[in-house]
């Protein structure tokens, strides 16, 4: 999204020279006195105010501009304020940022100056905006939402809304990175038990060992590495929340001390025989079959009935594809502010290639894919996604090299000539579906940057003359 500036000066040649200025980099909208600047402040996401002290009703008085940025501080408005000041009128500066102004700039304008002095003013807004973003993810790990309008998100919300104030047991069910853990923290959120602590476990990432002791807790000497007491997270997460990612990894002797924890809500530390109670609501998550491990001994019956008190099935990114595009937006506004990019928005090319692509990794994998493509943007478009035309390519030169294999002679080859001449068929293929743009071609043959004059290199060894723009 492009950056919006508010310019709230009566003289209009003073506001045509400010947007001739910033127009290039910035949107700028105008108002001539206060009321227009509330009008405009309702209307528009404003990330800068550039405010005249001298306003109508009084144009000699900056008192006026004065109270208004007092007004805006004491109205909680935290947009970043640079104020304008005639020469004699530094005193009055020194109050305006007193009352919150961010900097301030002389008339008669110096551009330099002015571009300079907005300049620094919106660094400092972009700052504090990645600084709020950074404090909000920590706060809420990633963010608290399912974004989407499709009827499974909407039913999935629902579902969540119903469940959450229960005192139940929840398997939540999705593939990998299909926001099973996002589930869980929201029916943690808005139950009552959100004040508690929220507590999550990936139980396929720990041996038999230490999982039980990271659960459950050791006393000192319990084993050779346990110096000191250990308090397992049925202890810490007492009053709260435990939530037991692919609880399908769960070894089967703690499986058992689980069930004992479930049932009697008591457990005991490793190496001590003192009863421990917890009061943890527990939600696990699977994204393998647990009926069938039931049934092949793999996972206990009783615990799997004692867990499965409600489900939720998180569905995978392919079968609501109308969020993608929704999704995606978040994700770019998230990570453009993130990395302290000024990307704005996907091309329709890259859109449609979100859009066509199947996400095995589901949304996870689609916020990675725009995070990477955040970080190697150049411009404030994306015009393509990269990561994502890579499988396509490789198949298809796959099935291109094979295509030429078949029909070699099984007599034997000259293999420097044979190389040669797929290079050359490589080539003209490129050429031909690029429209004999050589940067566009060299970019589907996988050379990045050096694609054009790589291209012209190849184009030049083999003869191969191209009609029309060469790109």
């Amino acid at each position: 999204m492009q950056r919006v500036i508010l310019i709230v000066d009566d003289n209009d040649i003073n506001r045509l020279n400010l947007r001739l200025l910033l127009k290039d980099d910035y949107q700028v909208v105008e108002a001539g006195d206060t009321e227009q600047a509330d009008d405009a402040l309702l209307g528009h996401r404003v990330d800068l105010i550039v405010l005249d002290l001298a306003l109508p009703p009084e144009p000699d008085n900056p008192e006026i501009g004065m109270r208004y940025l007092e007004d805006l501080r004491k109205e909680g408005t935290d947009i970043p304020v640079v104020v304008i000041t005639g020469h004699d009128e530094r005193k009055l500066a020194t109050r305006a940022r007193k009352a919150g102004a961010l900097d301030f700039f002389a008339k008669p304008f110096d551009p330099d100056e002015v571009r300079g002095t907005i300049d620094a003013a919106m660094q400092a807004r972009q700052q504090q905006l990645r600084e709020q973003e950074m404090e909000r993810l920590l706060d809420h790990r990633m963010g608290q939402e399912l974004l989407g309008d499709s009827a499974q998100m909407k039913a999935l919300r629902d579902m969540i809304g119903q469940v959450a104030m229960a005192p139940s047991s929840v398997l939540v069910r999705g593939e990998t990175g299909s926001g099973k853990e996002l589930v869980a923290r929201l029916l943690h959120a808005r139950s009552t038990r959100s004040a508690g602590p929220f507590i999550a476990v990936n139980c396929a990432a720990m041996d038999a060992g230490l999982l039980e002791s990271e659960l459950f807790g050791h006393e000192k000497g319990a084993y050779a590495a346990a110096g000191t007491r250990h308090l397992g997270w049925f202890e810490r997460a007492s009053g709260g929340t435990l939530f037991l990612d692919e609880v399908s990894g769960l070894p089967a002797g703690v499986q058992g001390k689980l069930l004992r924890v479930l049932e009697s809500g008591e457990f005991s530390r490793l190496g001590s025989e003192a009863v421990l109670r917890s009061d943890v609501r527990l939600i696990c998550s699977t994204r393998e079959p647990l009926e069938k491990m039931v049934e092949s001994g793999a996972f206990r019956d009783d615990l799997y009935y004692r867990i499965n008190v409600v489900n939720i099935n998180v569905p995978p990114l392919r079968e609501h594809t109308e969020d993608i595009e929704h999704l995606a937006e978040h994700f770019l506004e998230r990570k453009a502010l993130l990395c302290n990019k000024t990307v704005q928005r996907f091309s329709p090319a890259a859109m449609q290639q979100l859009c066509n692509y199947t996400w095995p990794g589901n949304v996870r994998e689609l916020e990675n894919v725009i995070e990477r493509a955040v970080v190697l943007a150049a411009s404030p478009v994306i015009e393509a996604i990269p990561s994502l035309e890579g499988p396509r390519i490789r198949q298809e030169r796959e099935d291109l090299i094979a295509s030429w294999l078949d029909r070699l002679p099984e007599d034997g080859v000259n293999a420097e000539q044979l190389m040669d001449e797929m290079e050359r068929r490589l080539v003209e293929t490129a050429l031909l579906r690029s429209s004999q743009i050589k940067a566009r071609a060299g970019r589907w043959l996988g050379f990045g940057e050096r694609a054009k004059d790589k291209m012209r290199y190849l184009c030049d060894k083999h003869g191969i003359l191209l009609g029309g723009d060469e790109g």
